[in-house]
Protein backbone atom coordinates (compact mmCIF):
# COMPACT_ATOMS: atom_id res chain seq x y z
CA UNK A 1 0.00 0.00 0.00
CA UNK A 2 1.27 3.47 -0.88
CA UNK A 3 -0.50 6.23 1.05
CA UNK A 4 2.00 9.01 0.43
CA UNK A 5 -0.72 11.63 0.04
CA UNK A 6 -2.29 10.78 3.40
CA UNK A 7 1.09 10.57 5.12
CA UNK A 8 2.17 13.99 3.81
CA UNK A 9 -1.05 15.73 4.87
CA UNK A 10 -1.16 14.11 8.32
CA UNK A 11 2.50 14.89 9.00
CA UNK A 12 2.05 18.55 8.06
CA UNK A 13 -1.09 18.72 10.20
CA UNK A 14 0.85 17.29 13.15
CA UNK A 15 3.94 19.50 12.76
CA UNK A 16 2.13 22.68 11.63
CA UNK A 17 5.46 23.78 10.20
CA UNK A 18 6.64 23.10 6.63
CA UNK A 19 10.33 22.61 7.48
CA UNK A 20 9.71 20.25 10.42
CA UNK A 21 7.19 18.22 8.42
CA UNK A 22 9.58 17.96 5.45
CA UNK A 23 12.36 16.81 7.77
CA UNK A 24 10.13 14.10 9.24
CA UNK A 25 9.21 12.96 5.72
CA UNK A 26 12.82 13.09 4.47
CA UNK A 27 12.00 15.47 1.62
CA UNK A 28 12.74 19.15 0.98
CA UNK A 29 10.34 21.86 2.20
CA UNK A 30 9.89 23.09 -1.36
CA UNK A 31 8.91 19.61 -2.57
CA UNK A 32 6.37 19.27 0.24
CA UNK A 33 4.95 22.73 -0.45
CA UNK A 34 4.49 21.94 -4.15
CA UNK A 35 2.91 18.57 -3.32
CA UNK A 36 0.36 20.09 -0.90
CA UNK A 37 -0.46 22.93 -3.32
CA UNK A 38 -1.03 20.49 -6.21
CA UNK A 39 -3.15 18.27 -3.99
CA UNK A 40 -5.35 21.19 -2.92
CA UNK A 41 -5.74 22.22 -6.56
CA UNK A 42 -6.77 18.68 -7.53
CA UNK A 43 -9.25 18.47 -4.66
CA UNK A 44 -10.62 21.93 -5.40
CA UNK A 45 -10.57 22.95 -1.72
CA UNK A 46 -7.84 24.16 0.67
CA UNK A 47 -6.86 21.67 3.38
CA UNK A 48 -4.67 24.19 5.22
CA UNK A 49 -4.73 27.86 6.08
CA UNK A 50 -1.65 29.89 7.08
CA UNK A 51 -2.05 31.55 10.48
CA UNK A 52 0.03 33.77 12.76
CA UNK A 53 3.23 35.67 12.16
CA UNK A 54 5.12 32.45 11.48
CA UNK A 55 2.52 31.32 8.92
CA UNK A 56 1.84 28.03 10.70
CA UNK A 57 -0.20 25.46 8.81
CA UNK A 58 -3.62 25.02 10.43
CA UNK A 59 -6.29 22.68 9.10
CA UNK A 60 -9.42 24.07 7.52
CA UNK A 61 -12.73 22.37 8.50
CA UNK A 62 -12.55 20.15 5.40
CA UNK A 63 -8.89 19.54 6.17
CA UNK A 64 -9.85 18.23 9.62
CA UNK A 65 -12.34 15.85 8.00
CA UNK A 66 -9.62 14.71 5.58
CA UNK A 67 -7.12 14.03 8.39
CA UNK A 68 -9.64 12.05 10.44
CA UNK A 69 -10.14 9.65 7.53
CA UNK A 70 -6.49 9.66 6.46
CA UNK A 71 -5.33 8.66 9.95
CA UNK A 72 -7.67 5.67 9.85
CA UNK A 73 -6.24 4.69 6.47
CA UNK A 74 -2.69 4.98 7.82
CA UNK A 75 -3.62 2.85 10.83
CA UNK A 76 -5.02 0.17 8.52
CA UNK A 77 -1.85 0.35 6.43
CA UNK A 78 0.27 -0.08 9.56
CA UNK A 79 -1.74 -3.15 10.56
CA UNK A 80 -1.34 -4.66 7.10
CA UNK A 81 2.37 -3.84 7.00
CA UNK A 82 2.70 -5.66 10.33
CA UNK A 83 1.05 -8.73 8.83
CA UNK A 84 3.39 -8.54 5.84
CA UNK A 85 6.46 -8.14 8.04
CA UNK A 86 5.50 -11.10 10.19
CA UNK A 87 4.96 -13.23 7.09
CA UNK A 88 8.34 -12.24 5.66
CA UNK A 89 10.23 -12.89 8.87
CA UNK A 90 8.74 -16.22 9.88
CA UNK A 91 12.01 -17.93 9.04
CA UNK A 92 14.23 -15.06 10.20
CA UNK A 93 13.29 -13.07 13.28
CA UNK A 94 13.71 -9.31 13.07
CA UNK A 95 13.35 -6.95 16.03
CA UNK A 96 13.08 -3.24 15.24
CA UNK A 97 13.71 -0.84 18.10
CA UNK A 98 13.13 2.91 18.03
CA UNK A 99 15.22 4.82 20.56
CA UNK A 100 15.83 8.47 21.46
CA UNK A 101 18.83 9.87 19.61
CA UNK A 102 20.74 10.96 22.70
CA UNK A 103 20.04 7.64 24.43
CA UNK A 104 21.25 5.68 21.42
CA UNK A 105 24.78 7.03 21.83
CA UNK A 106 25.25 5.38 25.20
CA UNK A 107 23.02 2.32 24.90
CA UNK A 108 22.99 0.88 21.39
CA UNK A 109 26.60 -0.39 21.14
CA UNK A 110 26.45 -2.26 24.46
CA UNK A 111 22.91 -3.60 24.03
CA UNK A 112 23.59 -4.76 20.48
CA UNK A 113 26.86 -6.49 21.41
CA UNK A 114 25.36 -8.34 24.38
CA UNK A 115 22.21 -9.33 22.49
CA UNK A 116 24.11 -10.73 19.47
CA UNK A 117 26.16 -12.96 21.75
CA UNK A 118 22.99 -14.60 23.02
CA UNK A 119 20.95 -14.52 19.80
CA UNK A 120 23.32 -14.40 16.80
CA UNK A 121 20.56 -15.47 14.38
CA UNK A 122 18.11 -12.73 15.36
CA UNK A 123 18.47 -9.45 13.51
CA UNK A 124 18.26 -6.45 15.84
CA UNK A 125 17.81 -3.07 14.14
CA UNK A 126 17.83 0.30 15.94
CA UNK A 127 16.30 3.54 14.67
CA UNK A 128 17.44 6.67 16.55
CA UNK A 129 14.96 9.56 16.46
CA UNK A 130 13.56 12.43 18.51
CA UNK A 131 10.59 11.34 20.59
CA UNK A 132 7.84 12.80 18.36
CA UNK A 133 9.18 11.07 15.25
CA UNK A 134 9.67 7.92 17.29
CA UNK A 135 5.98 7.84 18.21
CA UNK A 136 5.01 8.45 14.59
CA UNK A 137 7.14 5.53 13.39
CA UNK A 138 5.55 3.35 16.06
CA UNK A 139 2.06 4.38 14.90
CA UNK A 140 3.05 3.52 11.32
CA UNK A 141 4.43 0.13 12.45
CA UNK A 142 7.94 1.01 11.32
CA UNK A 143 9.35 -0.12 14.70
CA UNK A 144 8.26 -2.89 17.09
CA UNK A 145 9.49 -1.29 20.31
CA UNK A 146 10.06 2.26 21.57
CA UNK A 147 12.66 3.07 24.24
CA UNK A 148 12.27 6.61 25.52
CA UNK A 149 11.35 9.03 28.26
CA UNK A 150 7.58 9.31 27.92
CA UNK A 151 5.37 12.21 28.97
CA UNK A 152 2.35 11.19 26.88
CA UNK A 153 1.01 7.71 26.25
CA UNK A 154 -0.50 6.11 23.16
CA UNK A 155 -3.63 3.95 23.30
CA UNK A 156 -3.42 0.16 22.88
CA UNK A 157 0.23 0.23 23.95
CA UNK A 158 1.99 -1.58 26.79
CA UNK A 159 4.56 0.51 28.69
CA UNK A 160 7.22 -1.44 30.59
CA UNK A 161 9.05 0.70 33.15
CA UNK A 162 12.83 0.59 32.85
CA UNK A 163 13.67 3.26 35.42
CA UNK A 164 12.55 6.40 37.22
CA UNK A 165 15.34 8.61 35.94
CA UNK A 166 16.39 11.67 37.95
CA UNK A 167 16.38 14.99 36.12
CA UNK A 168 19.40 17.12 37.01
CA UNK A 169 19.98 20.85 37.16
CA UNK A 170 23.22 21.96 35.51
CA UNK A 171 24.79 25.18 36.81
CA UNK A 172 28.11 26.95 36.23
CA UNK A 173 30.33 26.38 39.27
CA UNK A 174 30.34 30.15 39.99
CA UNK A 175 26.54 30.47 40.17
CA UNK A 176 25.40 32.01 43.49
CA UNK A 177 22.45 29.59 43.84
CA UNK A 178 24.95 26.79 44.55
CA UNK A 179 25.23 28.24 48.06
CA UNK A 180 21.61 27.12 48.62
CA UNK A 181 22.30 23.45 47.75
CA UNK A 182 21.83 20.88 50.51
CA UNK A 183 22.63 17.25 51.23
CA UNK A 184 20.06 14.47 51.50
CA UNK A 185 21.51 11.34 53.05
CA UNK A 186 22.02 8.52 50.58
CA UNK A 187 21.97 10.68 47.42
CA UNK A 188 25.06 11.04 45.25
CA UNK A 189 24.25 14.65 44.28
CA UNK A 190 23.35 17.66 46.36
CA UNK A 191 19.78 18.94 46.09
CA UNK A 192 18.79 22.41 44.92
CA UNK A 193 15.28 23.85 44.93
CA UNK A 194 14.27 25.16 41.52
CA UNK A 195 12.72 28.20 43.18
CA UNK A 196 16.23 29.66 43.56
CA UNK A 197 16.47 29.94 39.76
CA UNK A 198 13.49 32.13 38.99
CA UNK A 199 14.22 34.82 36.36
CA UNK A 200 17.33 33.00 35.06
CA UNK A 201 18.55 32.38 31.52
CA UNK A 202 17.82 28.72 30.75
CA UNK A 203 19.47 26.81 27.91
CA UNK A 204 16.93 24.19 26.84
CA UNK A 205 16.34 21.64 24.05
CA UNK A 206 13.92 22.27 21.18
CA UNK A 207 10.13 22.12 21.76
CA UNK A 208 9.78 18.68 20.12
CA UNK A 209 12.37 17.05 22.41
CA UNK A 210 11.30 15.16 25.54
CA UNK A 211 13.70 17.03 27.86
CA UNK A 212 12.18 20.33 26.73
CA UNK A 213 8.73 19.11 27.64
CA UNK A 214 10.05 18.05 31.03
CA UNK A 215 11.63 21.49 31.46
CA UNK A 216 8.37 23.25 30.55
CA UNK A 217 6.52 21.11 33.09
CA UNK A 218 9.06 21.98 35.79
CA UNK A 219 8.69 25.68 35.00
CA UNK A 220 4.90 25.46 35.34
CA UNK A 221 4.82 23.36 38.50
CA UNK A 222 7.49 25.41 40.29
CA UNK A 223 6.23 28.82 39.05
CA UNK A 224 9.54 29.60 37.36
CA UNK A 225 9.67 32.53 34.95
CA UNK A 226 12.78 32.24 32.76
CA UNK A 227 14.37 35.56 31.94
CA UNK A 228 15.38 34.10 28.59
CA UNK A 229 15.20 30.70 26.84
CA UNK A 230 18.05 29.70 24.56
CA UNK A 231 17.03 26.70 22.42
CA UNK A 232 19.70 24.16 21.40
CA UNK A 233 19.08 20.64 20.10
CA UNK A 234 22.26 18.93 21.33
CA UNK A 235 22.89 18.25 25.01
CA UNK A 236 26.67 18.50 24.68
CA UNK A 237 26.33 22.02 23.29
CA UNK A 238 23.90 22.95 26.08
CA UNK A 239 26.34 21.70 28.72
CA UNK A 240 29.21 23.49 26.97
CA UNK A 241 27.27 26.76 27.18
CA UNK A 242 26.53 26.15 30.86
CA UNK A 243 30.24 25.44 31.31
CA UNK A 244 30.97 28.92 29.90
CA UNK A 245 28.51 30.58 32.28
CA UNK A 246 25.96 31.48 29.59
CA UNK A 247 23.00 30.13 31.54
CA UNK A 248 21.65 27.12 33.43
CA UNK A 249 20.20 23.92 31.98
CA UNK A 250 18.83 20.45 32.59
CA UNK A 251 20.30 17.00 32.01
CA UNK A 252 19.41 13.38 32.64
CA UNK A 253 21.37 11.12 34.96
CA UNK A 254 21.65 8.41 32.31
CA UNK A 255 23.37 10.77 29.86
CA UNK A 256 26.31 11.64 32.09
CA UNK A 257 28.53 8.51 31.78
CA UNK A 258 28.92 8.94 28.01
CA UNK A 259 28.98 12.72 27.92
CA UNK A 260 32.05 14.91 27.78
CA UNK A 261 33.11 16.02 31.26
CA UNK A 262 32.74 19.78 31.64
CA UNK A 263 35.11 21.23 34.23
CA UNK A 264 32.90 24.10 35.37
CA UNK A 265 29.46 22.40 35.38
CA UNK A 266 27.90 21.30 38.67
CA UNK A 267 24.88 18.94 38.75
CA UNK A 268 22.10 18.92 41.34
CA UNK A 269 18.99 16.88 42.05
CA UNK A 270 15.90 19.07 41.77
CA UNK A 271 13.94 19.86 44.93
CA UNK A 272 13.62 17.80 48.09
CA UNK A 273 11.61 14.92 46.59
CA UNK A 274 13.76 14.70 43.41
CA UNK A 275 12.23 15.29 39.98
CA UNK A 276 12.26 12.22 37.71
CA UNK A 277 11.17 11.17 34.22
CA UNK A 278 9.63 7.84 33.29
CA UNK A 279 12.07 5.88 31.14
CA UNK A 280 10.12 3.04 29.54
CA UNK A 281 9.99 0.48 26.77
CA UNK A 282 6.74 0.30 24.82
CA UNK A 283 5.17 -2.26 22.51
CA UNK A 284 1.73 -2.93 21.06
CA UNK A 285 -0.99 -4.38 23.24
CA UNK A 286 -1.69 -7.99 22.34
CA UNK A 287 1.88 -8.67 21.20
CA UNK A 288 3.31 -11.87 22.73
CA UNK A 289 6.96 -11.41 23.60
CA UNK A 290 9.36 -14.00 22.22
CA UNK A 291 12.28 -15.36 24.25
CA UNK A 292 14.68 -13.10 22.36
CA UNK A 293 12.49 -10.04 22.97
CA UNK A 294 12.32 -10.80 26.69
CA UNK A 295 16.10 -11.12 26.71
CA UNK A 296 16.41 -7.78 24.91
CA UNK A 297 14.29 -6.05 27.56
CA UNK A 298 16.43 -7.59 30.29
CA UNK A 299 19.63 -6.38 28.61
CA UNK A 300 18.22 -2.87 28.20
CA UNK A 301 17.23 -2.78 31.89
CA UNK A 302 20.69 -3.89 33.00
CA UNK A 303 22.40 -1.39 30.72
CA UNK A 304 20.27 1.49 31.99
CA UNK A 305 20.75 0.58 35.65
CA UNK A 306 24.51 0.57 35.12
CA UNK A 307 24.41 4.01 33.46
CA UNK A 308 22.46 5.49 36.37
CA UNK A 309 24.71 4.27 39.17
Amino acid sequence: MNLKEQQYVCTLARCRNLSRAAEALFISPSALSVYISNLEKNLGVPLFKRVGKEKSFALTPIGEEYVQRAEKMLEMKAEFDDLLERERTKSHQLIRVGIQQRRAISMVPEVLARFKKRYPDVELVFRDLIVEDLKQMFKENAVDFMVSNFLEYLPDTVYHEIAKEPVLLALPDTHPAIQQAYLVEGDAFLHLNLSHLDWETFIVPLPNQSMRRTADRLFRENHIHPKRLIEIAHFDIIMSMVNQGMGVGFNRLGYLPDMQKFEHVRYFLINQEVETSDFKLAYRKGHTLSDSERALIEIIEETVRKKMH
